[in-house]
């Protein structure tokens, strides 16, 4: 974290979802131990995520365990179509790394059969 911004953090992701085509760029800022979320998306469900999220959410609440009791997943399963949308782990592991509480390395899943 830069020591000229105390407390600022900020991880980009792009989510490429699979079949639907719609791709989506998370863009996570963490000022003063809150986080700022930007979803760029083209997918109708995923634009919705925004108006549902609280805009200044603590990290420890961005990851927040048990998954029923995460506000990313409350968030998200209020708005999103489909229950394997990789968006909400995206939105988590983006909290996670603008934070400094993760690193930020490649996530992926790939078909083997």
């Amino acid at each position: 974290m830069p020591s000229d911004n105390e407390g600022l953090g900020q991880a980009c992701l792009t989510v490429d979802p699979g079949v639907c085509r719609f791709k989506t760029k998370i863009t996570t800022r963490c000022v003063d131990g809150r986080l700022h979320f930007d979803i760029d998306t083209d997918c109708p469900h995923v634009k919705k995520v925004k108006g549902q999220l609280a805009d200044d959410l603590s990290p420890f609440d961005a990851l927040k365990m048990p998954f029923s009791a995460n506000p990313v997943y409350e968030a998200c399963g209020k708005v999103l179509a489909h229950s394997a949308c990789p968006v909400p782990s995206a939105i988590i592991k983006s909290a996670e790394a603008a934070s400094g509480l993760g690193l930020k390395r490649t996530v992926r899943f790939e078909f083997e059969c």
